[in-house]
């Protein structure tokens, strides 16, 4: 009796990972075709020979954003849009790691959630998400600050007023 249940209990266990899988497949598929396509637009049209992270930067219009090498192993950056496309060198414009630290500096007690780059009124831009710790009304405030791509500087924070 015990072995019945047992073998019910991983056929069962084993259907409901077979089609959760397949159900994340089918939710994620659109957007997956998306990043393979704009990867291939940037190997075509572009120095980029290897893709190491793809992301999906929305702003003013949706671009994949590719972070990879070229064929002699520089990094860089290619932004593949509908209509556009931009690549640079990511030794052309400031690191994550700068963006983050000037996140810290404007605000230390801020809990930085993403930075990426993007493009916003058609420039190159690092946008960094981030969340400040609760106020005297004792809500988190989430913000959006964008910098320049190539120096760094901070163009303009969004404050979202939803929670």
């Amino acid at each position: 009796m015990k072995l019945k249940i047992t073998i019910a209990s991983v056929a069962v266990v084993a259907l409901l990972l077979f089609f959760g899988g397949r159900f994340i497949n089918a939710v994620q598929e659109d957007e997956w075709k998306i990043q393979r396509a704009a990867v291939q637009t940037a190997y075509q049209k572009t120095l980029l020979t290897k893709a190491d992270k793809v992301e999906r930067f929305v702003g003013d219009k949706p671009y994949t954003v590719i972070h990879g090498e070229n064929k002699i192993g520089q990094k860089m950056i290619v932004w593949v849009g509908e209509e556009e496309l931009f690549a640079q060198m990511a030794s052309d414009g400031v690191t994550e790691e700068q963006i983050e630290a000037q996140v810290e500096a404007k605000h230390p007690e801020a809990d930085l959630l993403r930075a990426m780059p993007g493009v916003l009124n058609g420039a190159l831009i690092w946008e960094a998400f981030y969340k400040l710790p609760a106020d005297d009304s004792g809500d988190e405030r989430y913000y959006y600050d964008y910098y320049t791509f190539k120096e760094g500087t901070l163009l303009d924070t969004y404050r979202l007023s939803i929670q």
